[in-house]
Protein backbone atom coordinates (compact mmCIF):
# COMPACT_ATOMS: atom_id res chain seq x y z
CA UNK A 1 0.00 0.00 0.00
CA UNK A 2 1.41 3.28 -0.84
CA UNK A 3 0.68 7.25 0.10
CA UNK A 4 1.66 10.49 -0.76
CA UNK A 5 3.81 12.13 1.70
CA UNK A 6 3.74 15.45 2.86
CA UNK A 7 7.12 17.18 2.72
CA UNK A 8 7.50 19.56 5.75
CA UNK A 9 9.82 22.04 3.73
CA UNK A 10 7.73 22.60 0.70
CA UNK A 11 4.33 22.41 2.83
CA UNK A 12 3.12 20.22 -0.34
CA UNK A 13 2.90 16.99 -1.68
CA UNK A 14 5.67 15.08 -2.88
CA UNK A 15 4.81 13.43 -6.76
CA UNK A 16 6.51 10.25 -5.26
CA UNK A 17 4.94 7.38 -3.34
CA UNK A 18 6.27 5.72 -0.83
CA UNK A 19 5.09 2.66 1.02
CA UNK A 20 3.75 2.12 4.40
CA UNK A 21 7.37 1.21 5.83
CA UNK A 22 9.50 4.20 4.84
CA UNK A 23 6.20 6.18 6.32
CA UNK A 24 6.54 4.41 9.79
CA UNK A 25 10.41 4.86 9.65
CA UNK A 26 10.00 8.82 8.88
CA UNK A 27 7.57 9.09 12.15
CA UNK A 28 10.36 7.58 13.98
CA UNK A 29 13.04 9.78 13.21
CA UNK A 30 10.75 12.84 14.13
CA UNK A 31 9.51 11.40 17.21
CA UNK A 32 13.28 10.61 18.37
CA UNK A 33 14.04 14.50 17.39
CA UNK A 34 11.44 15.49 19.13
CA UNK A 35 11.73 14.16 22.09
CA UNK A 36 15.78 14.48 21.65
CA UNK A 37 15.08 19.13 21.63
CA UNK A 38 12.63 18.09 25.16
CA UNK A 39 15.66 16.65 26.83
CA UNK A 40 17.70 19.41 25.93
CA UNK A 41 15.08 22.13 27.22
CA UNK A 42 14.97 19.70 30.78
CA UNK A 43 18.75 19.80 30.74
CA UNK A 44 19.09 23.66 29.88
CA UNK A 45 16.24 24.29 32.66
CA UNK A 46 18.51 21.80 35.32
CA UNK A 47 21.44 23.73 34.39
CA UNK A 48 20.51 27.28 34.90
CA UNK A 49 18.50 26.50 38.21
CA UNK A 50 21.83 24.71 39.36
CA UNK A 51 23.89 27.76 38.23
CA UNK A 52 21.75 30.37 39.60
CA UNK A 53 21.76 27.85 42.98
CA UNK A 54 25.49 28.14 43.04
CA UNK A 55 25.76 31.61 42.51
CA UNK A 56 23.26 33.62 44.48
CA UNK A 57 22.21 30.54 47.10
CA UNK A 58 19.02 28.54 47.03
CA UNK A 59 16.48 30.77 48.68
CA UNK A 60 17.82 33.75 46.22
CA UNK A 61 14.76 35.61 44.58
CA UNK A 62 15.39 36.84 41.46
CA UNK A 63 12.43 39.36 40.47
CA UNK A 64 10.47 39.10 37.31
CA UNK A 65 9.53 42.21 35.78
CA UNK A 66 6.36 41.70 33.05
CA UNK A 67 5.29 43.87 30.69
CA UNK A 68 1.97 45.87 31.87
CA UNK A 69 -1.07 45.10 30.42
CA UNK A 70 -3.50 48.20 29.20
CA UNK A 71 -6.09 49.37 31.37
CA UNK A 72 -9.54 48.13 30.24
CA UNK A 73 -11.53 50.51 28.40
CA UNK A 74 -14.19 52.04 29.94
CA UNK A 75 -17.95 51.08 29.75
CA UNK A 76 -20.18 52.24 27.12
CA UNK A 77 -23.57 52.97 27.69
CA UNK A 78 -25.54 50.61 26.69
CA UNK A 79 -28.88 50.41 24.49
CA UNK A 80 -32.28 50.57 25.87
CA UNK A 81 -33.42 46.89 25.80
CA UNK A 82 -36.48 44.95 26.75
CA UNK A 83 -36.48 42.64 29.74
CA UNK A 84 -36.54 39.66 27.70
CA UNK A 85 -33.40 41.54 25.98
CA UNK A 86 -31.60 41.81 29.62
CA UNK A 87 -28.41 38.96 29.20
CA UNK A 88 -28.31 36.48 32.35
CA UNK A 89 -25.17 36.62 34.09
CA UNK A 90 -24.65 40.53 32.78
CA UNK A 91 -25.64 43.69 33.84
CA UNK A 92 -24.20 46.00 31.95
CA UNK A 93 -26.95 48.97 32.50
CA UNK A 94 -25.65 48.57 36.47
CA UNK A 95 -22.03 48.75 35.21
CA UNK A 96 -22.21 51.89 33.39
CA UNK A 97 -24.26 53.45 36.42
CA UNK A 98 -22.08 52.73 38.87
CA UNK A 99 -19.01 53.78 36.23
CA UNK A 100 -20.71 56.95 36.41
CA UNK A 101 -20.86 57.49 40.05
CA UNK A 102 -16.41 56.22 40.80
CA UNK A 103 -16.29 59.32 37.95
CA UNK A 104 -17.94 61.83 39.24
CA UNK A 105 -16.64 61.32 42.85
CA UNK A 106 -13.18 62.41 41.40
CA UNK A 107 -12.61 66.06 42.95
CA UNK A 108 -10.72 67.11 39.82
CA UNK A 109 -12.97 65.55 37.12
CA UNK A 110 -14.84 69.27 36.40
CA UNK A 111 -11.79 71.03 36.91
CA UNK A 112 -10.84 72.73 33.62
CA UNK A 113 -7.07 72.60 32.38
CA UNK A 114 -6.24 76.07 32.09
CA UNK A 115 -7.43 76.40 35.64
CA UNK A 116 -5.29 73.55 36.65
CA UNK A 117 -2.46 75.11 34.66
CA UNK A 118 -2.86 78.79 35.63
CA UNK A 119 -3.94 78.01 39.52
CA UNK A 120 -0.81 78.02 41.27
CA UNK A 121 0.25 81.23 38.78
CA UNK A 122 -2.78 83.64 39.68
CA UNK A 123 -2.82 82.41 43.20
CA UNK A 124 1.50 83.34 43.82
CA UNK A 125 0.61 86.66 42.35
CA UNK A 126 -2.68 87.24 44.47
CA UNK A 127 -0.72 86.59 47.46
CA UNK A 128 1.88 89.24 46.07
CA UNK A 129 -0.75 91.68 45.61
CA UNK A 130 -2.29 91.21 48.33
CA UNK A 131 0.98 91.61 50.71
CA UNK A 132 1.97 94.46 49.14
CA UNK A 133 -1.32 96.33 49.10
CA UNK A 134 -1.72 95.36 53.19
CA UNK A 135 1.94 96.96 53.26
CA UNK A 136 0.94 100.31 51.91
CA UNK A 137 -2.18 100.43 52.99
CA UNK A 138 -0.74 100.37 57.13
CA UNK A 139 1.98 102.80 55.76
CA UNK A 140 -0.52 105.15 54.56
CA UNK A 141 -2.56 104.31 58.22
CA UNK A 142 0.33 104.86 59.90
CA UNK A 143 1.89 108.42 58.31
CA UNK A 144 -2.17 109.66 58.72
CA UNK A 145 -1.90 108.66 61.65
CA UNK A 146 1.64 110.35 62.60
CA UNK A 147 0.21 113.99 60.73
CA UNK A 148 -2.81 113.65 63.00
CA UNK A 149 -0.80 113.06 65.75
CA UNK A 150 1.99 115.61 65.00
CA UNK A 151 -1.29 118.63 64.32
CA UNK A 152 -2.60 117.64 67.29
CA UNK A 153 0.65 118.46 69.32
CA UNK A 154 1.30 121.67 67.55
CA UNK A 155 -2.40 122.89 67.95
CA UNK A 156 -1.52 122.32 71.74
CA UNK A 157 1.60 123.61 71.94
CA UNK A 158 0.39 126.76 69.64
CA UNK A 159 -2.85 126.96 71.88
CA UNK A 160 -0.55 126.73 75.30
CA UNK A 161 1.60 129.23 73.84
CA UNK A 162 -0.87 131.81 72.48
CA UNK A 163 -2.58 131.64 75.76
CA UNK A 164 0.33 132.00 78.38
CA UNK A 165 0.83 134.90 80.60
CA UNK A 166 4.17 135.78 79.27
CA UNK A 167 3.21 136.24 75.63
CA UNK A 168 0.35 139.14 76.75
CA UNK A 169 1.86 141.17 74.06
CA UNK A 170 1.67 139.31 71.15
CA UNK A 171 -1.90 137.92 72.44
CA UNK A 172 -3.11 141.83 72.67
CA UNK A 173 -1.33 142.08 69.10
CA UNK A 174 -2.97 138.96 67.58
CA UNK A 175 -6.85 140.05 69.00
CA UNK A 176 -6.25 143.69 67.13
CA UNK A 177 -4.71 142.09 63.89
CA UNK A 178 -8.18 139.76 64.12
CA UNK A 179 -10.30 143.04 64.50
CA UNK A 180 -8.43 144.45 61.80
CA UNK A 181 -8.60 141.66 59.37
CA UNK A 182 -12.69 141.00 59.88
CA UNK A 183 -13.05 145.00 59.03
CA UNK A 184 -10.79 144.17 55.94
CA UNK A 185 -12.79 141.70 54.84
CA UNK A 186 -16.11 143.10 55.57
CA UNK A 187 -15.58 146.45 53.76
CA UNK A 188 -17.44 147.82 51.07
CA UNK A 189 -21.03 146.64 51.54
CA UNK A 190 -22.18 148.23 54.16
CA UNK A 191 -22.28 149.48 57.76
CA UNK A 192 -23.88 146.00 59.23
CA UNK A 193 -21.68 143.75 56.99
CA UNK A 194 -18.54 145.85 58.20
CA UNK A 195 -20.11 146.18 61.91
CA UNK A 196 -20.39 142.21 61.67
CA UNK A 197 -17.28 140.92 60.46
CA UNK A 198 -14.91 143.40 62.55
CA UNK A 199 -16.74 141.68 65.27
CA UNK A 200 -16.26 138.12 64.11
CA UNK A 201 -12.61 139.01 63.75
CA UNK A 202 -12.24 140.13 67.16
CA UNK A 203 -14.08 137.28 68.63
CA UNK A 204 -12.12 134.89 66.91
CA UNK A 205 -8.90 136.11 67.92
CA UNK A 206 -9.98 136.82 71.45
CA UNK A 207 -11.35 132.73 71.84
CA UNK A 208 -7.84 131.84 70.97
CA UNK A 209 -6.19 134.35 73.05
CA UNK A 210 -8.21 135.22 75.86
CA UNK A 211 -10.84 132.39 75.88
CA UNK A 212 -12.33 133.33 79.47
CA UNK A 213 -12.47 137.27 78.85
CA UNK A 214 -13.88 136.98 75.20
CA UNK A 215 -16.82 134.20 76.40
CA UNK A 216 -17.66 137.42 79.34
CA UNK A 217 -17.94 139.71 77.13
CA UNK A 218 -20.03 137.57 74.39
CA UNK A 219 -22.19 137.06 76.97
CA UNK A 220 -22.98 140.35 78.15
CA UNK A 221 -22.72 141.96 74.76
CA UNK A 222 -25.56 139.74 73.75
CA UNK A 223 -27.33 140.40 77.22
CA UNK A 224 -27.77 143.69 76.93
CA UNK A 225 -28.77 143.69 73.21
CA UNK A 226 -31.34 141.70 73.72
CA UNK A 227 -32.51 143.34 76.30
CA UNK A 228 -32.42 146.64 74.50
CA UNK A 229 -34.46 144.71 71.58
CA UNK A 230 -36.75 143.95 74.21
CA UNK A 231 -37.59 147.47 75.74
CA UNK A 232 -37.68 149.00 72.18
CA UNK A 233 -40.41 146.68 71.47
CA UNK A 234 -42.36 147.38 74.64
CA UNK A 235 -42.42 150.77 73.37
CA UNK A 236 -43.44 150.26 70.29
CA UNK A 237 -46.20 147.97 70.54
CA UNK A 238 -47.14 149.03 74.42
CA UNK A 239 -46.82 145.77 76.26
CA UNK A 240 -44.78 144.85 79.55
CA UNK A 241 -42.37 141.91 77.85
CA UNK A 242 -40.50 140.21 80.53
CA UNK A 243 -36.66 139.32 80.20
CA UNK A 244 -35.31 137.01 82.59
CA UNK A 245 -32.27 138.22 84.73
CA UNK A 246 -29.25 136.93 83.91
CA UNK A 247 -28.04 133.90 85.59
CA UNK A 248 -24.50 134.45 87.34
CA UNK A 249 -21.98 131.73 85.82
CA UNK A 250 -20.45 128.82 87.71
CA UNK A 251 -16.99 130.34 88.01
CA UNK A 252 -18.68 133.63 89.18
CA UNK A 253 -20.69 131.61 92.34
CA UNK A 254 -19.12 132.47 95.75
CA UNK A 255 -16.96 128.74 96.89
CA UNK A 256 -19.18 126.82 99.37
CA UNK A 257 -17.77 125.29 102.41
CA UNK A 258 -19.23 122.51 102.32
CA UNK A 259 -21.40 122.77 105.49
CA UNK A 260 -25.12 122.65 105.84
CA UNK A 261 -26.10 125.84 108.29
CA UNK A 262 -29.08 124.58 110.20
CA UNK A 263 -32.47 126.55 109.52
CA UNK A 264 -34.30 125.29 112.52
CA UNK A 265 -33.80 127.08 115.68
CA UNK A 266 -32.47 124.79 118.37
CA UNK A 267 -34.51 123.17 120.58
CA UNK A 268 -35.22 124.32 124.16
CA UNK A 269 -34.88 122.18 127.33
Amino acid sequence: MKEKFLDGETDSYDCECYDKETLQSHELVESKATSKYGDLYLIGTVWVTVTKSALLGASSLIPMVEAASPPPPPPTKPPLMKYKELPMYKSPHNEYKEYLEEKDKCPERNVKVMRRFLLPYVSIIRKGVQANTCKLVLGIRDGVCSLQKSVAESKKQFTATMRDNENLTIRRAVVVAGTGIGFLLGGGRGIPRRVFMTGAGAATAGALCFPKETDEAFRTFTYYSGKTILGIANLICGRDFGWRERLPCKDDLPVSSGKIVGQCPPKKN
